[in-house]
């Protein structure tokens, strides 16, 4: 359900960028006020691209990397590779497709109700209200009986989209690291790009370095909860540069996408959709 909430949200972001102006505020504020009722933009990319296109509108924007995978964007908020990416996907082509179909057997399973009920009127003239009303009931039940079939098919098609696989953590051993091309070379060797991954360098970060103290595998947010005040403090103070890096991975079946953290010891932090069931808006220690 994480993932189909993200793939959604992907979605959700791509039509805004793509069919409204982004750089009018009053079609921001509209956006950004039915978002307060709706809720729809939770996660980490989606709370980063309000805050984009706010800044967009404003005239106030200095960043113009893309909200999903950092790369350089034409129009300040989401880059022609990504929109296009997301428009072709499957998610996306099937809830297209799905609705497209939906409506067209709706139309002809009433096309073909109402030329029956027709003819039937004309070689009967003594048709009486009954059978009438009995006709338009079956036809109704058809279409509900069609409609059905559609979201069973629906339903058992899920499974073969962004199948969840088992959380994992890295077997590499952290080895001392001095450049970014380091962080780069490390990554790589849990997210190697002949499997499909695209690793995208963003920017040097020292917010929450402390979080690598987390055991592997452990989320951020399970064991802040449970801190002191004392402990926080120890937690959170720490002033070694990271460097962060963008990650996604999107094919016929797959969409993977994240952020990491490596340190100057290559210890990694992941963030995102990685098809492990985890939640997305919370860093967990993968190296």
């Amino acid at each position: 359900m994480a993932d189909d909430k993200l793939r959604q949200e992907l979605l959700y972001m791509a039509k805004l960028t793509s069919k409204y102006d982004l750089t009018n505020m009053e079609v921001v504020e509209g956006i950004l006020r039915l978002e307060g009722e709706r809720r729809i933009l939770d996660s980490v990319f989606g709370k980063r691209f309000k805050t984009r296109i706010f800044d967009v509108a404003a005239g106030v924007n200095k960043d113009d990397s893309c909200v999903i995978c950092g790369k350089p964007a034409e129009n300040h908020i989401i880059c022609n590779h990504c929109l296009e990416t997301i428009d072709e996907s499957p998610y996306a082509k099937s809830k297209e497709s799905a609705k497209t179909k939906s409506i067209s057997e709706t139309k002809d399973k009433i096309k073909a109700g109402l030329v029956n009920f027709i003819k039937t009127s004309k070689s009967d003239a003594k048709l009486n209200f009954k059978t009438t009303l009995s006709y338009i009931l079956l036809g109704l039940l058809i279409i509900v009986f069609a409609i059905q079939v559609w979201i069973l098919g629906m339903w058992l098609s899920i499974p073969d989209y962004n199948k969840q696989v088992e959380a994992r953590v890295s077997k590499e051993k952290p080895e001392d690291i001095a450049t970014q091309e380091q962080a780069y070379e490390q990554l790589l060797k849990d997210f190697p790009e002949e499997e499909g991954y695209t690793v995208t360098f963003a920017r040097y970060d020292k917010e929450y370095v402390g979080r690598f103290k987390i055991d592997k595998g452990e989320c951020c947010q399970d064991v802040e909860e449970a801190l002191s005040d004392e402990e926080s403090y120890d937690y959170f103070i720490d002033y070694d540069q990271v460097y962060v890096f963008y990650i996604n991975k999107i094919d016929d079946v797959t969409g993977i996408v994240g952020m990491a953290e490596v340190n100057d010891k290559s210890q990694i932090l992941v963030c995102g959709s990685f098809n492990d069931g985890r939640k997305t808006d919370c860093l967990y220690r993968f190296r």
